[in-house]
C-alpha cells in the first residue's frame, strides 16, 4: 500500500509567524560540527517554548538577522532546514536545532572579505541571544507517516540538516519505522561529514545504511572525484528495486545540479529495462514520491 501524500490526512504547522510578526527564540547552545581546519558549520540550538511552533521533520524555520546583508543591503530573512525531530532537542517539541555553515565571500574586485550576514549572526549567537524567527514553513519536503515507508536520502554539505530530523524520528521517536532507509552523503572530507557520529549510532539498525561520498578524498575506479550520484551507481541495483514501490520516496537536498547527476543515473538504470526515465519521473513527482531542495 502507497503511503499517503505528505499533508494529506494530517495537518501541516503553517507560517504561524511572519516577518511582519515573527517570533522570538533564544539560543540554548552552539556547537561547531567541524574541526578548525574545516569550514565552521554549527548546530544551534533554539528554545522556542514561548511560541506556539509545532513543526514537522523536513519543515524550514525563518531567521530574521538585524543590520544590513555583505552588499549594503538591509538583511533579508533566511530560511533554515530544521534538523530536529517533531519532539524537539529534548522530547518536548521546545528545543529546535538548525545547521549553519559560516558563509565568507571574497568581493571579486575589491578582494575584500565580505562575511554572510545570517550566517555569521548566527554562528556568533551566544547562549542566551534572542533571535527573531519566522515559519514554519514547508509542505512537501516532508517524512511520510506510514513506517513503511522506503526512505533514500541523498545530501551533500548543511542539505543533511533536514536528513537528520528524519533520522531522529525514525529511530529515536519512532523506534517502530520497518521500512528501509538509505542515506548518501557528499562532502569534501571526512572533517566535514556532519553528524556522522550521530548516523554511526545507527548503523546497527537492520532498515538503515549510509554512504559517504568524500570529493576531496575518494575517487571512483577511473578516477573522478567521488560525488554523491557515484555512491548511488554503486548500489544502483538495490536503489532501482526500492524505486519500483510504491512506498519508496527519494528526497535530495543540498547543492544545485546533484539532482542531474543522480537524475543521469536512474536514467541510465532506466534505459537498460527500456522505461522512459521521463515518464517514470513524472509518476514519482505526481504521487509525492521524489522530492527536491537543492540550492
Amino acid at each position: 500500500m502507497p503511503p499517503s501524500p505528505p499533508d494529506a490526512d494530517r495537518p501541516v504547522p503553517q507560517s504561524r509567524y511572519k516577518p511582519e510578526a515573527p517570533g522570538l527564540a533564544r539560543v540554548v547552545s552552539s556547537t561547531r560540527l567541524t574541526p578548525d581546519h574545516a569550514p565552521e558549520v554549527r548546530h544551534v540550538v533554539l528554545d522556542l517554548g514561548g511560541l506556539d511552533y509545532p513543526f514537522l521533520e523536513g519543515q524550514s524555520l525563518g531567521v530574521l538577522t538585524p543590520g544590513v546583508d555583505d552588499r549594503g543591503h538591509a538583511s533579508r530573512l533566511r530560511l533554515y532546514s530544521i534538523a530536529s525531530g517533531r519532539q524537539g532537542e529534548d522530547g518536548s517539541g521546545r528545543l529546535a536545532a538548525i545547521c549553519v555553515k559560516r558563509v565568507v565571500r571574497r568581493d571579486p574586485q575589491t578582494g575584500a572579505i565580505l562575511p554572510g550576514a545570517a550566517s555569521n549572526f548566527l554562528c556568533d549567537a551566544r547562549p542566551g541571544d534572542e533571535i527573531l524567527v519566522t515559519g514554519p514553513v514547508g509542505t512537501s519536503f516532508l517524512l511520510p507517516d506510514d513506517p513503511r515507508s522506503n526512505l533514500i536520502l541523498a545530501a551533500t554539505g548543511t542539505g543533511v540538516s533536514p536528513f537528520r530530523g528524519f533520522l531522529r524520528r525514525v529511530f529515536v521517536e519512532h523506534p517502530g519505522w520497518t521500512g528501509q532507509v538509505r542515506l548518501f552523503f557528499g562532502a569534501r572530507s571526512a572533517a566535514e561529514c556532519l553528524y556522522a557520529d550521530e548516523f554511526a549510532s545507527y548503523r546497527d539498525r537492520p532498515n538503515f545504511r549510509v554512504s559517504y561520498a568524500l570529493s576531496g578524498e575518494q575517487q571512483t575506479a577511473d578516477g573522478q572525484r567521488m560525488h554523491v550520484h557515484h555512491r548511488m551507481e554503486e548500489r544502483i541495483e538495490e536503489l532501482w528495486d526500492l524505486l519500483d514501490r510504491e512506498e519508496t520516496l527519494l528526497f535530495i537536498c543540498g547543492k544545485k545540479g546533484m539532482e542531474d547527476q543522480i537524475e543521469a543515473v536512474l536514467r541510465r538504470r532506466a534505459d537498460r529495462d527500456g522505461i522512459s526515465w521521463p515518464a517514470f519521473r513524472r509518476v514519482l513527482l505526481d504521487s509525492g514520491r521524489l522530492l527536491i531542495e537543492t540550492y
